[in-house]
């Protein structure tokens, strides 16, 4: 007879098979899932991610008396589930989407233990479960416009405070210094770190799927905007010490303070809503021997055997279609160049910028100049893209945050009449140094298909590599000095050179 306390018959199977099929998954993504380990490594905005699966397993060990007389069954849908995640996980495999990659292995593993353990049993531990999601490193799509928020919201405060502030972009000037909004600002890691603490508080301290749903939504937008008045502090002692305090290391000590104050203000204000621990006292068989014939799992080898084969497919698949694709990849000795009657080359001027990205294989630099303006044309092509080196990439910037002599003051969509008679979005970005600025239009460009969207660029990319089609992919930069501001003559000239040279 098993002892209430140990582990019941009925469990060892399904535990040795959730632990062969983690170490599978785990085997057969292993590059996936090591770019997941790299990211928490480098980076301290993702660092809990080592934390997150250990703290998944102390959640069901907590209530371990909960699960103890289930039964597990073999499920379909979780095998679909798995099936599922392994094809997103091919189609960002051949685009070269890493962040989709992470977030189907997790997916993978989650469904590949539902499978395993069947729907009744996922079901009475889902938020341990989904907490797994949380490894995956995701969050700097929420940068920009969490910057833009934080410097809003500072130079607003600022302004209602009675204190004179000019704004250009990011950046703002006060009387007493220069500020800026760099990324560290953005406020992500007091996001990530508040909606973690603030999701594992609300499953251990209620009950109701309801309340736990607005704590952790409160969760998530607390640190927001107390992120804003941290800002907005930071900022006021600077000004009101002038600029000896809140300007160096301590500027980092303050922000973590405050988070840790609207932390503690946060758990307090919910322990007031908190519901009556769970009773997880377990019914033990009454009759001798009752637990020694409990029934084992309703799924034998050939279960097992599927989920392993609906795993192992998938990086197969994946190596022959990009063997197919890489073959048909052209890399572009020479590129297409305008032809204007008024426009004529020039030698590159000495700007002090120039576009530079990482993972490109092949590129061309060439300037134009009609008698008025100086136009810089850029076209990059990065092959069959390297990992951290594809054509879209969050890290191909302009400009990078923190440069000492160029700032970005401007990035936004700006339409453009092309040749076609159709109107093409483009990124336009305002680059200034203290000698000039610099008006510049990015896009990226799919075989004939132009846009400046990401999420549209990566289809075209799928789309294209799936149909053989080698055509060339682009990113385009077309760059000018602009004087006194004048952005409208700027922009005319930079619509010429675009008209011939890419619609």
């Amino acid at each position: 007879m098993i002892n209430p306390v140990g582990l019941p018959l009925h469990w060892r199977k399904p535990l040795f098979v959730t632990l062969l099929v983690t170490l599978f998954s785990l085997l057969v993504f292993a590059e996936t899932w090591a770019s997941i380990v790299a990211i928490w490594s480098r980076s301290e905005t993702f660092t809990h991610g080592f934390l997150v699966a250990p703290t998944s397993l102390w959640l069901i060990w907590l209530r371990r008396q909960q699960y103890r007389n289930l039964q597990a069954q073999f499920s379909w849908f979780g095998l679909l589930g798995a099936v599922a995640g392994g094809f997103l996980w091919l189609v960002a495999d051949l685009v070269h989407v890493l962040v989709v990659q992470q977030w189907a292995v997790v997916g993978i593993l989650v469904s590949s233990l539902w499978a395993v353990l069947g729907t009744n049993v996922i079901s009475s531990m889902l938020f341990p479960i989904l907490f797994l999601f949380l490894m995956v490193p995701f969050g700097e799509a929420f940068i920009p416009p969490l910057m833009d928020y934080t410097a809003t919201f500072v130079v607003t405060l600022l302004r209602l405070t009675g204190i004179s502030v000019y704004r250009e972009g990011l950046f703002f000037t006060l009387t007493s210094g220069n500020w800026s909004v760099v990324e560290g600002c953005s406020g992500l890691r007091y996001l990530i770190s508040s909606f973690t603490l603030g999701a594992v508080y609300a499953y251990l301290n209620y009950t109701s799927n309801k309340k736990r749903a607005v704590f952790i939504a409160v969760s998530f937008l607390a640190p927001i905007i107390a992120n804003g008045f941290r800002a907005y502090m930071i900022v006021m002692i600077g000004h009101l010490s002038s600029m000896k305090l809140a300007t160096g290391v301590d500027h980092i000590v303050y922000g973590w303070v405050f988070f840790g104050i609207v932390m503690f203000a946060l758990f307090y204000l919910g322990s007031f809503w908190h519901d009556a621990p769970l009773n997880l006292a377990v019914n033990t068989p009454e009759e001798p021997g009752a637990a020694e014939i409990a029934p084992q799992p309703g799924y034998g080898w050939f279960g097992l055997a599927a989920i392993l084969v609906c795993l192992a497919i998938w990086p197969p698949i994946s190596q022959g279609l990009s063997g197919l694709q890489n073959s048909n990849v052209v890399v572009p000795v020479g590129f297409s160049q305008p032809q204007l009657d008024n426009w004529q080359p020039a030698d590159a001027p000495d700007w002090g910028w120039e576009p530079n990205f990482k993972g490109v294989v092949a590129e061309s630099r060439t300037f134009f100049n009609d008698g008025q303006a100086l136009v810089g044309l850029y076209f990059a092509n990065f092959g069959d893209e390297s990992q951290g080196g594809e054509l879209v990439n969050s890290q191909n910037y302009l400009v990078p945050q923190k440069h000492k002599i160029w700032r970005m003051l401007r990035d936004s969509d700006y339409p453009v009449a092309w040749a076609s008679g159709e109107s093409v979005v483009v990124e336009e970005a305002v680059l200034n140094s203290s000698q000039r600025d610099l008006l510049a239009w990015r896009w990226y460009r799919i075989g004939d298909k132009t846009t400046d969207n990401a999420y549209l660029a990566k289809w075209w990319q799928l789309v294209k590599r799936l149909s053989g089609d080698s055509a060339p992919e682009l990113l385009v930069v077309l760059y000018t000095e602009t004087a006194n501001q004048d952005f409208d003559t700027a922009r005319d000239k930079l619509r010429q050179i675009a008209l011939a040279c890419c619609s």
